[in-house]
């Protein structure tokens, strides 16, 4: 298994990062009244905060 480059707060902040983008994301789909494409971004919201949540070791 390739040991990953980036230390662990990086990982964590990437994760924060990306978790954020796609929930500001959701929400202005979701205000435009795309539901579809917001709920789609809101998967991908949980996904990156349960990689966080896994990453601190909240899980």
């Amino acid at each position: 298994m390739a040991k990953s480059k980036k230390t662990l707060s990086e990982r964590i902040a990437h994760a924060d990062m990306m978790g954020s983008r796609h929930l500001a994301d959701a929400n202005e789909a979701n205000e435009q009244g795309k539901t579809e494409k917001a709920e789609k971004l809101y998967a991908k919201v949980q996904y990156w905060l349960d990689l966080s949540n896994k990453l601190r070791g909240n899980c």
